[in-house]
C-alpha cells in the first residue's frame, strides 16, 4: 500500500505536543494554591486543639488540687469549731469552765433615777385627749388719758394733752 503524503502542518503536531492555554495553568495553580492553603489551616487547626487538650487537662488537675484543698480546710475548720478544741483554747489563753461553785452574782446597787430617766420609763401623759380649753391671750386697749393743766389769769387755755398709756 502506498503511503499518503501527510501535511507539515500535520507531522509538527503528532511530533510534538500543543501547548496548553494559559486560563488552564492559572487555573491548575489556583486550585494548588487553595489545597495547599487547606492544608496548612487543618494542621493549624489540629495543633492548636492539642495545644488546647494539654491546657485543659492541666486545668482539671488544679481543679482537682482545689478540691482536695477545698475538703481539707472543711475538715480543719469543722475540727477547730467543734466543742472539745473550743475548751483547749479557752484553757491556753486562762478561761476556766464555768461550773456552778464558781460562779458569783453580781447585782449592782439600787441607784436613784434621774428625771430623763423616768421619763423615758413612765408613759407620757396625754394631756391633749383632756382636751383643756385654749389658752386666749386677752389683748389690752390702751387707755385713753387727758389732762387738762389750770388756764393761767390772761393767758389762753390750751387745748388739752392727750396721752395713751399701755399697761
Amino acid at each position: 500500500m502506498p503511503k499518503k503524503k501527510q501535511s507539515t502542518k500535520s507531522k509538527t503536531r503528532t511530533a510534538g505536543r500543543d501547548p496548553i492555554p494559559w486560563r488552564y495553568c492559572i487555573l491548575t495553580l489556583c486550585c494548588g494554591l487553595i489545597l495547599v492553603i487547606g492544608f496548612f489551616f487543618a494542621a493549624r487547626q489540629h495543633f492548636s486543639s492539642i495545644d488546647f487538650g494539654i491546657k485543659n487537662s492541666k486545668l482539671r488537675k488544679q481543679i482537682e488540687e482545689l478540691e482536695a484543698d477545698k475538703r481539707r480546710l472543711i475538715l480543719s475548720k469543722e475540727i477547730a469549731l467543734s466543742p472539745a478544741e473550743i475548751k483547749k483554747a479557752a484553757k491556753k489563753i486562762g478561761l476556766t469552765e464555768m461550773t456552778a461553785s464558781n460562779i458569783e452574782v453580781y447585782r449592782p446597787a439600787q441607784k436613784v433615777k434621774s428625771k430623763i430617766e423616768k421619763l423615758i420609763v413612765e408613759k407620757p401623759k396625754l394631756e391633749f385627749l383632756n382636751k383643756p380649753e385654749p389658752i386666749k391671750k386677752e389683748e389690752k386697749k390702751p387707755e385713753i388719758k387727758t389732762e387738762k393743766k389750770p388756764a393761767e389769769p390772761g393767758e389762753k387755755p390750751e387745748k388739752s394733752r392727750v396721752q395713751i398709756a399701755r399697761r
